[in-house]
C-alpha cells in the first residue's frame, strides 16, 4: 500500500526541491552568501549550488553582488503577495483605518521578515500632507518604531543573535548604531509598552508604534504612525500612544491572543472613539 510518505517522493523534482532549498537558505540573510557557503550548508555539490544560484538570479529571486548571493526583488515581491493574501493584513484594516481617522496620521501594519520589518498596510492620514512608506517596504528594526516594538518582545539573547553588531546601520545623526544603546531602548519600550522613532529613520520624521501578538504570545507584527515632526510633536505622545497601544490590542485580539485587560473588542477596529472631523491641531514644543 503506498504511503503518504511514498506518494509525495513519486512526484517530488529533485532540482526544483534544491532551489527551495537555496531560497529558505538566503531569504533572512541581508549579507548573502557564496556558492561554496551554500553548498556546504546544504550539502549538494559546489557546482550544483552554483547553477541553481545563477537560475534563480536569471528569474530575479536572487541578486548577486562581489560573488555573494541575496534575495532579489522577485523574491520580494512573491513575499508581498503571499502576506496581502495572509490574515494579519485583512484583519488589520478596519483598524488601520480607525487609527488613522483617530490620530489623523497615516497607520501602517508591519511584519517582521528575517532581521527587517515588511510594511504590509499602509492607511493614508487624511490630511494632505503624508509621510508613510508604501506597502512592500522594508525597514531596519534596530531604527525603526516598528521595528522596535518587536525587538522588545525578544530577550536580549535573542536580539543579539538576530542583529549581532557591533555597529548598525547609521541613518540619521540620531540613529541608535550599537547594541548597548538599543537595548536601553529596548528595556524602556518594555517597560511602557511602545516605541517611538524620533527622527531616527528619517530626519523630521516622527514615528511611534505598538507590538502586535498572535496567539502564541509572540510579537512578530506591530502597528504604527507615521508623520512630521512638525506636526506630530513630543506634546501628541501621551494621546498617540494610548490610541496605538488600543490598536495593537484590538488586532492582537483579532489574532487570537487573550485580552490583557477588560473585555475585547467585539470587532478589531471598532470602538468609542472622538470626533476627529475637525482638524487636529499642531501643539508645538
Amino acid at each position: 500500500m503506498e504511503t503518504a510518505r511514498s506518494h509525495v517522493d513519486k512526484y517530488r523534482i529533485p532540482n526544483l526541491a534544491k532551489a527551495c532549498g537555496v531560497l529558505a537558505l538566503l531569504a533572512p540573510r541581508r549579507t548573502g552568501m557564496t556558492p561554496s557557503e551554500v553548498a556546504r550548508h546544504l550539502s549538494m555539490p559546489r557546482t550544483t549550488a552554483f547553477r541553481v544560484l545563477r537560475t534563480l538570479c536569471g528569474e530575479g529571486l536572487l541578486e548577486e553582488s562581489e560573488g555573494r548571493y541575496r534575495a532579489g526583488p522577485g523574491l520580494l515581491r512573491l513575499g508581498l503577495m503571499a502576506v496581502e493574501t495572509a490574515e494579519l493584513p485583512a484583519q488589520a484594516e478596519p483598524v488601520l483605518h480607525a487609527l488613522a481617522q483617530q490620530t489623523g496620521e497615516t497607520a501602517h501594519l508591519a511584519i517582521r521578515a528575517g532581521d527587517r520589518m515588511l510594511i504590509a498596510a499602509v492607511c493614508d492620514s487624511p490630511n494632505p500632507i503624508r509621510v508613510a512608506s508604501r506597502p512592500g517596504t522594508l525597514v531596519l528594526m534596530h531604527c525603526a518604531a516598528t521595528g522596535k516594538a518587536v525587538l522588545a518582545g525578544l530577550s536580549a539573547e535573542a536580539v543579539r543573535a538576530l542583529l549581532p553588531g557591533p555597529k548598525f546601520e547609521r541613518r540619521t545623526e540620531r540613529t541608535l548604531t550599537t547594541p548597548a544603546a538599543l537595548e536601553r531602548e529596548l528595556e524602556a519600550i518594555r517597560r511602557q509598552g511602545y516605541a517611538v522613532d524620533d527622527g531616527e529613520y528619517h530626519d523630521g520624521v516622527r514615528c511611534l508604534a505598538a507590538p502586535v501578538f498572535n496567539a502564541r504570545g509572540e510579537a512578530t507584527a506591530a502597528i504604527g504612525i507615521t508623520a512630521a515632526a512638525a506636526r506630530f510633536t513630543k506634546r501628541r505622545l501621551p494621546s498617540v500612544a494610548r490610541d496605538v497601544k488600543h490598536a495593537a490590542e484590538a488586532l492582537s485580539v483579532a489574532m487570537g491572543r487573550t485580552p490583557t485587560g477588560g473585555a475585547a473588542p467585539a470587532r478589531a477596529g471598532l470602538r468609542e472613539t472622538r470626533d476627529v472631523s475637525g482638524s487636529i491641531p499642531v501643539l508645538e514644543e
